[in-house]
């Protein structure tokens, strides 16, 4: 048996659900289950280390030295 979580949804968010799921309750779990793992994937992404670093380091202009530690240039 999978975990389970009962969560309580506003009723213009359930309605809008219901509506996406055509009142279908397994579609409209695997619809949650789908947009919780795509959030959760996401920012799994932008917490990589590695893209943090790619990120800041393609902030700097190419060849300017202007990036790294402040104060260190090349």
């Amino acid at each position: 048996m999978s975990p389970s979580l009962k969560i309580e949804l506003d009723d213009e968010l359930f309605q809008q659900l219901k509506e996406l799921c055509q009142g279908d309750e397994n579609k409209m779990k695997e619809y949650i289950n789908k947009a919780l793992k795509n959030r959760i994937n996401q920012e799994n992404l932008s917490n990589s280390p590695k893209d943090s670093l790619d990120s800041y380091l393609s902030k700097g202009k190419t060849g300017s030295r202007n990036y790294g530690v402040k104060g260190q240039g090349w």
